[in-house]
């Protein structure tokens, strides 16, 4: 960890929200990059591949903040909730019980916490999602990483050749394969309520012959999945909407409530 002399005094000359790269050390080129964060000063240097992090003692400002890119670098400060501040796992695990994810459903390896970003990362082979602590912090989720050629998609549980679940959410997502662990199913998030050519070419590649569309039950996830249906349905493959009650999504389904959903049109 970087000693605190070298960096913090820049750290806390900068705006909440703002980053500055400056020098570090005698090196002839800037190479550290300086964070004044919501609740922590922190810095990175992309030389020496070291950091360091002091949180704040007092009350977040409560201020919005805008992020302005949707696909980004994965911050350089993540690290694993394990390690993060006591207060912090406390609000990481209050929001994703508050959203219908018990601690069981979601391998602990994948859940990240970025002190720059304020943001819980899922986090898996270099690309993620990070989801804002702040409800003041817009977008709500991000996309991290290497995502160029990839489908923006998330998945959460494989099986060759089976039928496919899919979500808009990646929490959703987690919730479903969590309780569809016993049976040969894929399930995945399509990141939205639309199938994207890549989306469509990964399930045609992978033998797809029934697709379960689990979206929101509200007027787009009504919308989205009746647009799925019909852009799947010239390829052979047998689609069945899985309606949920209006304003719910999977992940305020309990276990048993998906099981019998989605059991019921694996056997019908």
């Amino acid at each position: 960890m970087l000693p605190k002399e070298d960096w913090l005094a820049q750290a806390q000359h900068l705006c909440i929200g703002q980053k500055k790269r400056i020098r570090h050390n005698h090196e002839r080129t800037l190479a550290l990059d300086v964070y004044n964060n919501d609740d922590s000063w922190s810095c990175y240097c992309h030389r020496c591949k070291e950091g360091g992090t002091v949180w704040k003692q007092h009350q977040h400002i409560r201020v919005a903040r805008v992020e302005p890119d949707r696909v980004q670098p994965v911050p350089a400060d993540v690290l694993r909730i394990r390690d993060a501040p006591r207060y912090i796992q406390q609000q990481i695990w209050n929001l994703l019980v508050k959203k219908g994810i018990a601690p069981e459903i979601i391998n602990e390896e994948l859940l990240w916490y970025s002190p720059s970003a304020n943001r819980l990362l899922l986090l898996f082979q270099g690309r993620a999602l990070g989801r804002s602590l702040s409800e003041l912090q817009l977008p709500k989720w991000l996309m991290y990483g290497q995502w160029q050629n990839h489908p923006r998609i998330w998945l959460t549980k494989y099986s060759p050749c089976a039928p496919v679940v899919i979500t808009e959410d990646a929490l959703s997502a987690h919730k479903v394969g969590f309780a569809m662990k016993s049976n040969c199913v894929t399930v995945l998030a399509t990141l939205g309520t639309r199938l994207t050519d890549k989306a469509l070419t990964l399930l045609l590649e992978n033998s797809c012959k029934h697709l379960l569309i689990m979206y929101d039950g509200d007027s787009a996830g009504k919308n989205g999945a009746h647009a799925v249906k019909q852009r799947v349905s010239p390829f052979g493959i047998t689609c069945s909407i899985l309606e949920l009650p209006y304003g719910y999504d999977p992940k305020d389904c309990s276990i048993a409530q998906i099981q019998a959903l989605i059991g019921d049109k694996l056997n019908g």
